[in-house]
């Protein structure tokens, strides 16, 4: 393996910001994924670069996942072995990711309010239905410790 001088580690730390990926990035570069880790241990400036770099891969995903949630992507339709058109295909999964991630608080699955049973918030659960839904809640699920 070569060494891995200023020159090296900058086009490391230019193919982790594309590519978010050590492996790939230490192979582009032509050297050891160890050496890169090894460098990363002992000087604390190519750490924080590496961690700037991870962080800007990071929001290039994000930022992809977004478009394609919200712009969605052309797929082409085929019709007797020949394309007839296109349509445009968006992903619910990336925004819910996405939601997720960025509003946790409102969107993220939270096991206290999710369903029946002590474990699982059912008191939680029962305590934002109506009189009438309680009642109901009570006669499927059995009755709860605040009935």
């Amino acid at each position: 393996m070569k060494a891995f001088d200023a020159k090296r580690r900058k086009r490391f730390l230019d193919n982790l910001r594309e590519s978010g990926n050590v492996t790939g990035a230490a192979r582009a570069t032509g050297v050891s994924r160890q050496t890169a880790y090894d460098h990363k241990t002992v000087d604390p400036d190519f750490s924080t670069a590496w961690d700037q770099a991870m962080e800007e891969a990071i929001d290039a995903l994000e930022a992809e996942a977004r478009r394609r949630s919200m712009e969605g992507v052309e797929c082409p339709v085929f019709h007797l072995g020949q394309q007839c058109g296109v349509i445009r295909r968006y992903s619910d999964t990336l925004l819910i990711f996405l939601l997720k991630a960025h509003r946790p608080g409102k969107y993220r699955e939270n096991p206290r309010t999710l369903g029946p049973g002590p474990e699982l918030g059912q008191d939680a659960t029962k305590q934002r239905l109506s009189p009438a839904l309680q009642e109901l809640y009570d006669s499927i699920v059995g009755p709860t410790r605040s009935s």
